[in-house]
């Protein structure tokens, strides 16, 4: 009898262990970056899916489906299979691009769920030098004084830098022209090569044009300064508090993902996040992870996209 007990219990903890790697997909999982490949959150992406990848011992991949401010490759999660092998990576752009575009054939609240914050960080805003231009308060004063409006790039309507640049604009009451491309690689060459004159970028890719003196930054729009940009104010200090936004980033699966796949997920993120590796490439490149629950995470999404609803609608943002 006692030979049977041990033989049941044995049989329970291997049930239990398969159930639980039942949590997991089997096969490749696949996030989602609905940016071009390059840009800061793509770049950051591929880090974490290593990570990730690295604790859970399968293949995590990271797959670019650009376009539409980011919309395009949402919907395409949206509609994937909820099994958890089908993630979108995304930042605030989330819950502007609806509210920009009309349709953008998902719901964000609905269609999605949360499973995990990434990180936080700012953006910085860059001119070519041959603007002319050293801060913030010499931009102003340019626009202003300029019977053309100056340009600037962003990585799409209805993104990030392209919310962000409308918030500044707005509260220093100047006019800029606004070219939107593809993504911020693309955006960043027009602007090195002094085609457009200015953009609002991630960090990891502003970065090394910075250093090397091509590019001037003038701002970053985070709340506080970051240290791998020395010297450098943030709007708020600039004169512009209403321009300061960060940026955050999370996790999404399709709607009706099993509850229990999302939380293996959450609690595999969170773990992956904490890894020295990771950690020193987030300081690196002025980031800072923040992992929280799902439904954290969830409660921060629907605030957001609150918020930004009525942003978006305040500035009159379009998809042009």
């Amino acid at each position: 009898m006692r030979g049977v007990r041990a033989c049941a219990a044995g049989l329970l903890l291997l049930a239990a262990a398969w159930c639980r790697g039942q949590d997991l997909p089997e096969q490749t999982i696949r996030v989602v970056v609905p940016l071009t490949a390059g840009s800061s959150l793509d770049a950051r992406a591929r880090v974490i899916a290593n990570a990730i990848g690295q604790r859970i011992k399968r293949r995590v991949i990271v797959e670019n489906r650009p376009g539409a401010g980011g919309t395009i490759g949402t919907q395409y999660v949206a509609r994937s299979k909820p099994d958890g092998a089908t993630l979108l990576f995304a930042n605030n752009s989330h819950v502007v691009s609806p509210h920009v575009y009309r349709n953008p054939g998902y719901d964000p609240i609905k269609d999605l769920a949360p499973v995990a914050r990434g990180y936080v960080s700012g953006m910085v805003l860059v001119a070519h030098p041959g603007l002319g231009v050293a801060s913030v308060k010499e931009l102003v004063a340019l626009a202003k004084g300029n019977a053309a409006p100056p340009t600037y790039a962003s990585s799409g309507s209805g993104g990030l830098p392209h919310l962000a640049m409308a918030m500044f604009t707005r509260a220093a009451g100047i006019d800029l022209l606004h070219v939107p491309y593809r993504g911020d690689v693309q955006g960043l060459t027009d602007v090195l090569a002094g085609r457009v004159s200015m953009m609002i970028s991630g960090y990891p890719v502003a970065l090394p044009h910075v250093k090397a003196g091509t590019l001037r930054a003038l701002a970053v729009t985070s709340t506080q300064r970051t240290p791998i940009f020395p010297g450098v104010p943030t709007m708020a200090e600039a004169g512009y508090p209403d321009a300061v936004l960060d940026a955050w980033t999370g996790f999404f699966a399709p709607a009706r993902t099993p509850g229990r796949v999302i939380d293996r997920l959450n609690r595999e993120i969170a773990a992956a996040l904490t890894q020295p590796t990771l950690q020193a490439h987030f300081a690196a490149t002025g980031a800072e992870a923040s992992a929280g629950s799902p439904e954290e995470f969830a409660v921060l999404v629907r605030r957001e996209w609150e918020r930004y609803g009525r942003l978006v609608r305040d500035l009159g943002l379009s998809a042009e």
